[in-house]
């Protein structure tokens, strides 16, 4: 059976609460069922936090779904932690793509509060290149779940943002840019919870490094449904 991979909604520009379509098709592409997970709160802004029911109600939803992907955008919300905490928790797939990977970082060193706390990139790499398919280099730890994925130290990345992951403890971190942005970050303990600040998903029918990462994320996801079918 196909799985379901739950992907966090991001506000559009319109003002609408959608689907990252790049994302979409990854996910159809590999495999996978999409199932857009929405904001549940009226009116979609950082500083607001779930209340216990509101959580109770995401969590029905949340159990539908074998994997989850935190993509890209402007926006996060307390929506994003608490699909973050969930998968941690269950220990179901999760993988963060540059905001998501920014929200899994917060999360990982329990910073609670509605604020953003990334940082303005100052560098002579620019980040923010959206058109551009490669933008510089990334270097990958040897002891993370990362490399063992890709088999490679270091790795030419696409890169679309302005802001970057404040310093954090060293045992979370899993890449570094060239100018020494933290590019990646995971959870060790679990089964695949991936954070990557580039976009593999755009790249991933020409580049066998956003292709083994996609791949990785679902043959994790296939050993989560057998591991949680024994336990029921």
């Amino acid at each position: 059976m196909k799985p379901f991979i739950g992907i966090v909604s991001r506000v559009c520009s319109d003002g609408n609460s959608g689907c990252v379509e790049s994302i979409r098709k990854a996910v159809i592409k590999m495999g996978g069922i999409p199932v857009l997970i929405l904001p549940l709160e009226d009116k979609v802004e950082l500083e607001y936090t779930y209340s216990k029911l509101e959580e109770r109600d995401l969590t029905r939803l949340l159990k539908l779904c074998d994997g989850f992907i935190v993509p890209g955008g402007e926006l996060f919300t307390h929506l994003d932690e608490l699909v973050i905490k969930y998968a941690i928790k269950e220990d179901k797939p999760l993988l963060g793509i540059c905001l998501g990977m920014q929200i899994l970082s917060k999360v990982l060193i329990n910073d609670d509060r509605r604020i953003d706390n990334t940082v303005l990139n100052k560098s002579q790499i620019k980040h923010y290149q959206p058109d551009k398919q490669y933008c510089h280099y990334v270097n990958i730890a040897e002891d993370s779940k990362l490399f063992k994925i890709l088999g490679q130290e270091k790795i030419l990345v696409n890169s679309r943002h302005n802001y970057h992951v404040p310093d954090m403890p060293s045992c979370y971190i899993t890449a570094l840019s060239e100018d020494g942005f933290i590019e990646g970050v995971e959870l060790k303990s679990k089964t695949f919870i991936i954070g990557v600040q580039w976009h593999p998903e755009s790249l991933l029918s020409i580049d066998k490094n956003a292709y083994n990462l996609f791949s990785a994320f679902f043959r994790a996801i296939n050993s989560s449904q057998k591991f949680h079918q024994k336990k029921r």
